[in-house]
């Protein structure tokens, strides 16, 4: 066992000193930027075809006001809503919107070290974001509190128009190619999986439901 082990190792040593050593190049382009345009219209439109196959939902808010109202129309009476202090800091008139109509608690409250069965009490989250890729319907996030956009069963993100970003290249080599730190993760879709009796189950290690709301004012 020991031998083919490494025998295949060898190989793949060979294989790595053999192969040609590819730079990145930061001016290319995906071969999609070009197919999904450079408008916030096209962007939308295939960053919420993307969103919808993996069962997420995404919208445009033209106001504060209409965003709080999405919200409210998508969270049952009495439900308690967890905000993120992004949210509380740029958003005050959408914050005290819902704040005035549910339940709410803002994540400034919780400390370093916070007990995860404080966050659990919360049915949904409120949170911004770093950016959203229109090639994968994805969002990304950097937080150092995971639990409550985790543990919520459904999970809000607002962004701005200028967030959205066509493809995971321009995100990686352009937005973020000096990135400092590790907690940067892309959420993609609500959390499933099938490895329970090969079933699909939603909500397991993530959200059930993820609305994007896009703010254009």
């Amino acid at each position: 066992m020991e031998d083919d082990r490494e025998k295949i190792l060898a190989s793949i040593r060979r294989g790595i000193r053999g192969s040609d050593r590819i730079s990145a190049d930061r001016s290319s382009k995906s071969p999609l930027f070009a197919r999904i345009g450079n408008d916030f219209k096209s962007r939308f439109a295939k960053f919420s075809s993307e969103l919808s196959a993996l069962g997420g939902e995404a919208f445009v808010a033209q106001t504060e006001a209409d965003a709080s109202e999405l919200i409210l129309a998508r969270i049952e009476p009495n439900t308690s809503l967890f905000i993120y202090d992004d949210i509380r800091t740029n958003y005050g008139a959408f914050t005290s919107l819902l704040t005035e109509s549910r339940q709410a608690r803002f994540g400034i409250e919780f400390g370093p070290g916070y007990d995860k069965r404080e966050v659990a009490i919360f049915d949904s989250a409120v949170s911004g974001c770093l950016a959203c890729v229109a090639e994968t319907g994805s969002i990304v996030m950097k937080t150092d509190m995971r639990l409550p956009a985790a543990l919520a069963a459904r999970l809000f993100i607002l962004a701005k128009e200028s967030q959205m970003l066509p493809t995971l290249d321009e995100l990686f080599t352009d937005r973020f190619s000096n990135f400092e730190g590790s907690n940067l993760f892309l959420v993609t879709g609500p959390s499933r999986t099938a490895d329970i009796e090969k079933e699909l189950v939603t909500g397991v290690h993530g959200p059930k439901e993820i609305i994007v709301i896009f703010l254009q004012h």
